[in-house]
This record gives structure tokens, sequence and C-alpha cells, in this order.
């Protein structure tokens, strides 16, 4: 390591790495020379540059945490748009600015449900908020519209391509039978082939598709121009493996929602998803004779078949009209025809007792409290010979 040396007699200092015999500068022996010891850091040595890179080690870690924290809710609202966008491709609406998405989102989605492999609603839970990762062990599904204004339910879904993750949004009917929409995405998938799954171009081909065959998921995609049936997808040319991710990710996808949502009757899509089981299929079911008295829409309601929807369970014909007597009085619009007192009735017999309206000798032909009192009042016609449904008719005694 070189030193510092003064000259006193031309007043100069140099580096050298001993005492030299003169100054290299003037010439003047050693009685004129004298080192210069150093007063500072030496920043020549091993322990200053090590400092000096720790220290800036540091310096640049504190400031790119800084600006990441500071920048994070920044990233978090883009990454929550660009989900939102995605979804809402899946109902058919594209191509909408950044600044409309969060209002467009909010007009669709009606309401989320997060459901367990076993079909419980999870309490609380936002299917937006559940993460790709971790589909499988939890369920998100959005009630939702199309741009059309059709009722669906959007099911994210996950797979594997060639190169990396694949992942997904399909939006069905409400019955579970029908494709209205579909988005996929990929993480690193090959440019010009397998990446354009993510163009509207392959999506589009999902639109009115079947889902079910035989009751199971057929949903799927199979190698370009060797679909034999509906429920089979052309994939991309040239990216085979990523097609086949694709495809196993939809049916294996959907049969694990359809699975789940079979197994909760009491959950909340339940109530619409024709493939989930029937009250009275349970082991535990409380209906008269164990029928199926579940309504039109898939739902079961309680024990007494009080269906969730304004329709009754009588709506269904195989339904004895007994199962209804314990709600509501038997009505025709229910499909409860061959009710005791009701053959008659045209709008059905409203509150009135049934003992009364078969007792009477005047038979109602409309109007809720015609035989109320088990005798013709001013309500309705009472089909009395002469009537011939005159309002008036009803004034006689």
């Amino acid at each position: 390591m070189a030193k510092k040396f003064l000259c006193s007699q031309c007043g100069q200092t140099f580096e050298a790495a001993s005492m030299p015999d003169k100054c290299p500068i003037c010439g003047a022996d050693t009685s004129h020379l004298s080192e210069v010891k150093s007063k500072g850091i030496n920043t020549n040595g091993n322990v200053y540059t090590i400092c000096y890179a720790a220290v800036m080690v540091v310096l640049v870690a504190f400031l790119l945490a800084f600006v990441s924290s500071a920048l994070k809710p920044a990233q978090d609202a883009n990454v929550a748009i660009d989900k939102k966008k995605q979804i809402l491709a899946s109902l058919n609406v594209r191509g909408i600015a950044k600044s409309e998405v969060e209002a467009k989102f909010d007009e669709l989605i009606q309401e989320t449900y997060v459901l367990t492999p076993d079909g419980q609603e999870i309490e609380g839970a936002n299917a937006f908020d559940v993460e790709t990762k971790d589909i499988g062990e939890k369920y998100p599904i959005y009630l939702a519209k199309t741009a059309a204004g059709d009722e669906a339910y959007v099911l994210p879904l996950k797979g594997r391509g060639l190169w990396g993750g694949l992942w997904g949004y399909v939006a069905l009917t409400l019955d579970c039978e029908k494709v209205l929409g579909a988005y996929f995405d990929h993480e690193s998938e090959t440019a010009g082939l397998g990446a354009l799954i993510k163009e509207e171009k392959f999506q589009s081909q999902f639109i009115g598709r079947p889902v079910m065959t035989d009751g199971k998921v057929a949903l799927t995609v199979v190698k370009k121009g060797a679909s034999e049936a509906e429920t089979q997808v052309d994939g991309v040319t040239g990216a085979t493996l990523t097609s086949k991710g694709v495809g196993e990710m939809v049916q294996n996808g959907i049969q694990q929602y359809i699975d789940a949502i079979s197994k909760g009757i009491d959950g909340a899509i339940a109530k619409t998803c024709s493939h989930a089981p029937k009250c009275c299929e349970k082991s535990d079911c409380k209906c008269p004779e164990k029928k199926l008295c579940a309504c039109k829409d898939g739902s079961c309601g309680d024990a007494a078949c009080n269906c969730a929807s304004d329709a009754k369970c009588c709506a269904r014909e195989e339904c004895p009209c007994a199962c209804c007597e314990k709600i509501a009085p038997c009505e025709m619009k229910h499909g409860c025809a061959k009710h005791e007192g009701c053959s008659e009735a045209k709008q059905g017999c409203g509150d009135c007792p049934q003992k009364a309206c078969a007792e009477a000798q005047h038979k109602c032909k409309s109007g809720n409290d015609c035989c109320k009192s088990g005798v013709c009042d001013k309500s309705g016609s009472c089909g009395k010979p002469g009537c011939d449904g005159d309002k008036a008719c009803c004034g006689h005694k």
C-alpha cells in the first residue's frame, strides 16, 4: 500500500511504497523527506469498503421498501380492476374503459357466495377475495347478469398449461346447463400459440354450448377439427397441451362446483341449480310420503315443502296436494286442481275453509271470498242458474 511523503525543500507531497533515497520532484536527499501520517479514514482499506457497501445496501433496501409500500394501494387497485375486467369479459362485457369497470361490475354482479368442498356456504365471505390458488379449497360463485341481461352464475376456474398456470371464468345459466360466456388467461404460454386462449376468438366458441351429458359435465376442449359433439370445443392449432389444459380445467373445474353444490342442498346456489338433489331424496326428509316436493327452480324449502320461490311445491305434477296444505290453501294456479273442493275454482280458494266450500250449494266460479261464509255474497258471482257471471246477481237472498 502506497505511503505519502513530504519534501521540506520543495514543499511537495508524493506517494511511494517506502522512503525513497531522494525527492522525486526536486532531488533533495532523505534528510528533507518525512512521512505524512493520515489522520482520517483510510479509504483504501478493506474495512472501509465493506462498511460502505453495507450502508448502501441498507439505504437502497429502505428506499425500495418505502416505494413499494407507497405504491401498494395503487398496485392492488390495478390488480382488482384487471380481475373485474376478466369477470366482466365472461359476461360478454369487453372493451370498456378502465374508469367504467367498477360501476359496470357493481351493476352486473348481484351477489356472491363462497362454498366449502362439502357445499356449505361460508358466512360473510366474499367471492372476490378468494385467490386463484385457493380454488379447490374454496369455491367462489358470482350471481350476475350478462351483457344481454340473462341471469348467470360465474364460476372461477384454475388449471395448468404447458409452461405455467391457467385460470378463467365461465358464466353458466342458472340451471347449470348452458354456457353464456367465458374468459381464460395464462401465466407463460407460448406467444402466438398457447397464449391465444386469451383471445376472444377462442373464448367465444364456448357461448351457447351445453355443459352436461347424462348428468355429468362433458364440456371440454379437443384438438382442432376433432370435435364430435356440441360439448367439445376446438382447441388452438399447434398448442395441444395448452388446449388440453383448458379442457381439463373447464370440465373438472365445473364438475367440482356441481359436486360441492350437490352436497350442500341448503346452500344458496342449491335453490336454483337443477342438479342439486331434491329435499325428499335426503334420508332425513320430512316431506309427506317422501315425494319429490322440490320447486321447479330446484329449491326444496322447509319440511312442509314451502318453497323458497313464489311458486309453491305443488307446481310439480308428482307432488301431492297434501304437501301444500300446511302452508296455504290449495290453489289452481299452483297446480292443485285435484284438491277436494277446488275442482271448480278459477282463481283458487283463497282463505276459505275447504269444508265450507264443499258443503255450500253455490259453487264459486270466481272471487277469493265468494264461499267465505258458505253462502253467496257480493264479492263475486255465485254460479246460480241465471247469474252468468254478473256480480250484481249476488245481491239476491
